[in-house]
């Protein structure tokens, strides 16, 4: 049961926990052909207790396992109840696990998040084939999230067996690259590689090799990435044979985690890099010194050639500048960085200034020219600025010149102003010339907002 917390929190930071609780778990028991995953003994749990008037639901039992997961809710201290979860699930066998899984379509909303991905990392451990098969036959399509975290757990105990899974059964696994976006996606192949080479890194590596397209890259790069965690000297000798895109994920991966234990090798290494992949793996590079130095990697940034690598450099030096001196922080991205880098870093400046200092926060970015960088940095001031007086925040997001953004800066303003002062958003409301009337009937009935995404 080591590996479940871990495995659960990485799985909620992928985006697969924004699925599943859009749906319902399903409640019957699956069943599995699998002799080998049914007569694996279940993992021992921690010796962590119950204890509290809440344990029992009257009078407290101290020194007990919990019984049910009410028990576990009742109990006071957030981290106290996730190890408690830990408890109540290990030790389960796979009838168990889903009789308690029919339990979590009755969680609230945040529990059955967490809920959710402690008990199918643990159910992984004891029988990974009849997991995925409750996932198969008695989610539906809400399945798909749950997988990723059987998967995981599965790889962090037996990635061979895991491997033979994934690779009989690969459209299961079709959107799992695309939980959580951008670099914190992964695919099962890079999962399984990730959990492969903490225990074996030249297994995790030859196993790599033996995929195909996208596969291989995922694969080769997450264990490259874990390995370079401790060694990247030893990682960057481990990338012969590689090619294409495969070899510059790897080296950017490297370069990345390299960056953060020695700068001046990290440079030997990005410098002795084909030229047409240097620039890529600066800027991973920088990104992961920002948050060791930013003083140094804003300097390092603009050796960068331009473009997206470059400019995410920069909005990655802006944000870690930011957690010190925000205003330094917009200074310095408005002098050095591309009217994108500027627009997209404005999100997290002005999120840390309004924290520190909202009052300078407002006057810089009001001060601001007309354009992309001012509506930015004033949306962001609007949306962050939750203490504000709202209609005066109303008043400062309709200068805003681009629609989508005003409009959603107004609507999040006003949907907070209606928990304030009802009447008098009600009467901004009704009489708004910048509210088109879907917004302003949703608003008034508690619903606007809910399935979209803000800029």
């Amino acid at each position: 049961m080591k590996n479940l917390l871990p495995i659960a929190a990485s799985c909620l930071l992928a985006g697969g926990a924004i699925g599943y609780i859009a749906g319902n778990s399903g409640s019957d028991s699956g069943n599995s052909d699998s002799a080998d995953a049914k007569s694996k003994p279940a993992a021992s749990g921690s010796s962590r207790t119950v204890s509290g008037s809440g344990a029992s639901g009257s009078g407290g039992v101290k020194n007990q396992k919990p019984r049910t997961y009410e028990e576990v809710a009742a109990m006071p201290g957030q981290t106290d109840r996730i190890q408690a979860m830990v408890d109540l699930y290990s030790g389960m066998n796979s009838e168990e696990f889903a009789n308690e899984a029919e339990k979590l379509d009755n969680l609230p909303f945040s529990e059955r998040i967490m809920g959710a991905y402690v008990l199918f990392a643990a159910w992984a451990e004891v029988s990974p084939y009849e997991a995925f098969d409750h996932a198969n036959t008695k989610m539906g399509r809400t399945g798909m999230f749950v997988k990723p975290t059987i998967l995981q757990s599965w790889a962090a105990t037996d990635p061979k067996a895991a491997s033979r899974y994934y690779e009989s059964n690969k459209s299961e696994f079709a959107m799992m690259g695309m939980m959580g976006g951008g670099r914190g996606g992964s695919s099962g192949a890079g999962t399984i590689a990730g959990e492969w080479a903490k225990q074996d890194p030249e297994g995790a590596l030859a196993w790599a090799k033996t995929l195909e397209g996208r596969d291989q890259e995922q694969a080769t790069v997450k264990a490259l990435s874990q390995i370079a965690a401790t060694d990247p000297e030893r990682a960057s000798g481990l990338t012969s044979g590689l090619e294409g895109d495969s070899l510059a994920s790897a080296n950017n991966s490297i370069a990345s985690e390299w960056a953060k234990k020695d700068w001046n090798a990290t440079e030997a290494f990005v410098k002795g890099l084909p030229a047409d992949q240097q620039g890529d793996a600066l800027g991973a590079a920088v990104r992961s010194l920002a948050n060791e130095d930013p003083t140094l990697a804003a300097s390092k940034a603009l050796e960068i050639p331009e473009g997206d690598s470059r400019d995410e450099a920069v909005e990655s030096v802006a944000e870690a500048m930011a957690r010190e001196n925000p205003a330094d922080a917009a200074k310095w991205v408005v002098a050095n960085g591309t009217e994108k880098a500027q627009k997209d870093a404005m999100r997290d400046v002005m999120g840390s200034w309004v924290n520190q200092d909202a009052a300078a926060a407002k006057t810089w970015a009001v001060e601001q020219p007309e354009g992309e960088v001012r509506d930015s940095a004033v949306s962001s001031y609007v949306m962050s600025d939750t203490k504000g007086n709202p209609q005066e925040n109303i008043q400062l997001a309709e200068t805003i010149t681009d629609e989508r953004s005003r409009g959603w800066a107004i609507g999040m303003t006003t949907m907070r102003w209606m928990g304030e002062d009802r009447e008098a958003a009600t009467e901004y409301i009704q009489s708004s010339e910048t509210i088109n009337e879907e917004m302003k009937e949703g608003i008034l009935n508690g619903g606007w907002g809910r399935g979209r995404r803000g800029r």
